[in-house]
C-alpha cells in the first residue's frame, strides 16, 4: 500500500501577511469576518501593498467564503 501523495498549496499568496490564499480561506472558514475586517486581521492589509486584494476577494467568491461588509 503506498503512501497517499501529499497535497501541494499552489495557491496565491499574500505578500503582505506571508500566508497563501489558502491558509487565509482556512481562517475565514474558522472564523468568519466581513472583507474589509479580514484584510485587517487575516491578510494584514491594513499596512501592506494591497496587490492582492482583489484577487483574493474573487479567490474567496470562487469558495463561497466572501461576506459583505
Amino acid at each position: 500500500m503506498s503512501a497517499a501523495p501529499e497535497e501541494v498549496d499552489d495557491s496565491p499568496y499574500c505578500c503582505c501577511s506571508a500566508a497563501t490564499f489558502q491558509e487565509i480561506l482556512e481562517r475565514q472558514r474558522a472564523k468568519p469576518l466581513p472583507f474589509m475586517e479580514l484584510l485587517m486581521v487575516h491578510a494584514g492589509c491594513g499596512g501592506g501593498c494591497g496587490s492582492c486584494i482583489d484577487d483574493l476577494e474573487a479567490y474567496l467568491r470562487s469558495h463561497d467564503a466572501y461576506i459583505e461588509d
